[in-house]
């Protein structure tokens, strides 16, 4: 058998073989003896079938039994003496049979790109800073306590952060919106996309008032027949309602979990939930510096296409599914095409991480791993049953594995790495992510 492998482009290699006649007809012979040891035909016993009629009967089929396993040795072969590591898997591109009886083909493999040695000390990234504050506790307070307001109607001034219902008309150069009658508007001042005019008008106004006014809407507002458009704005204050926040009281503190019911432990809780999401949220801005330079270093790696495919086809059908998920229920497959640029991105992350945790010499952290499978349990109801179905799961655990393996190996390049600090506010780091 003549094996030969020469180099195509970065990571392909085109596999070329010839397997003489003999080395085949032996093989052939041999299984035909043992298709002589079990196949009875008609006419003869078992084993007593005719060498002469068991070739011309399974001759062929012999024949590609031998060349298939003869292939796969070849492959198997020439993979082991050139120390290649695949991608993905052979593929056959040309199978000829041989004037002389042998047998002869070419295959195209796709290995692992080769990771240049990075020198960590020239990386320079830049790294924010934040604290959690009392105002940040304070803030959040807020907000919770905006998650259980009650709107009662009012006959009062409307003030900014009211709800405001108006019946309105408008009319444009072109034409007016409704063509009869009055369409109706729901704002909150201060946070739906009404336009400043408008919310300046409307403060200070009351229940049943009436007013006119020139209006320039946004391109993107809500109501196309608007969007985009100066009119005259007629309308009339329908309803007016305004927030009555709770008191934070025992009930509304026990309502979040917190079992003394004390404002001060409650406080306590949050700070810790904003410490929690503000330590995660620096250490991905991190993450996402280094990877980012480590790709710089590895802009030249070429990577193999059939990884770069699936992991694109991965991506596609996980955002189909979240689409189907959101209620798009006749929504088209997404094409992975649209993937591929992310589909690089991170098959070279997980390339970079695992080559520099081979050279490194890092070792998953099983410790690490069982905390952080503790973690992802205490987001559901049943802690205990998420924490045993991953367990019992080889695929998620390997997920959490590579997960943990990857922040092993950022924390070691972040201490290797110059770094320059931006000293920045909570919500500065977290909004821009919400």
């Amino acid at each position: 058998m003549q094996i030969s492998i020469e180099p195509k482009d970065g990571v392909e290699k085109i596999l070329n073989v010839t397997i003489p006649s003999e080395e085949i007809q032996s093989q052939v012979e041999s299984k035909i003896t043992e298709y002589g040891k079990e196949i009875q035909l008609k006419g003869f016993r078992r084993g007593r079938v005719p060498k002469k009629l068991l070739i011309q009967r399974f001759g062929s089929q012999a024949r590609q039994e031998v060349l298939g396993d003869l292939m796969n040795e070849a492959i198997r072969k020439a993979v082991e003496e050139n120390e290649l590591a695949l991608a993905g898997n052979p593929e056959v591109q040309e199978v000829k049979d041989l004037d002389d009886g042998g047998f002869s083909f070419v295959a195209k493999l796709e290995t692992f790109p080769e990771i240049p040695d990075i020198d960590f000390s020239a990386i320079t990234i830049e790294r924010d800073v934040a604290e959690v504050t009392d105002k940040d506790v304070d803030d959040m307070l807020k907000k919770l306590r905006k998650q259980r307001q009650e709107w009662k109607d009012s006959a009062g001034k409307i003030a900014n952060g009211d709800l405001v219902t108006l019946q309105y008309s408008a009319r444009s150069a072109e034409e007016t919106f409704p063509a009869e009658g009055s369409e109706k508007m729901i704002a909150l001042l201060g946070e739906s996309p009404i336009p400043d005019t408008l919310k300046t008008a409307l403060i200070g106004m009351k229940k049943g008032e009436k007013g006119e006014l020139n209006v320039t809407f946004d391109e993107d507002f809500a109501v196309k027949e608007l969007a985009g458009k100066e009119v005259a704005f007629n309308f009339e204050v329908e309803n007016v309602k305004k927030a009555k926040l709770p008191k934070v009281d025992e009930e509304f503190v026990k309502s979040f979990g917190v079992e003394s019911g004390t404002e001060e432990d409650l406080r306590k809780d949050i700070r810790a939930n904003l410490e929690r999401e503000l330590k995660n949220a620096l250490e991905l801005q991190v993450r996402n510096a280094i990877l980012a330079e480590l790709r710089k270093q590895c802009q030249d790696v070429k990577l193999p296409e059939s990884m770069v495919q699936k992991e694109a086809g991965v991506l596609a059908q996980q955002a189909t599914e979240r689409a189907r998920q959101m209620g798009l229920s006749n929504i088209e497959p997404i094409p992975p095409e649209e993937f591929r640029e992310q589909a690089a991105e991170r098959l070279l992350n997980a390339l970079i991480i695992g080559d520099i945790a081979r050279k490194e010499n890092v070792q998953v952290d099983y410790t690490r791993v069982r905390e952080k499978v503790n973690e992802i349990a205490e987001t559901f109801e049943n802690p205990a049953q998420i924490v045993e179905l991953y367990y019992s799961n080889p695929d998620l655990m390997s997920g959490v594995e590579n997960t943990i393996l990857e922040s092993q190996v950022i924390e070691l390049i972040a201490d290797k790495v110059n770094s320059t600090e931006n000293k920045k506010t909570f919500a500065e780091i977290l909004e821009p992510a919400q």
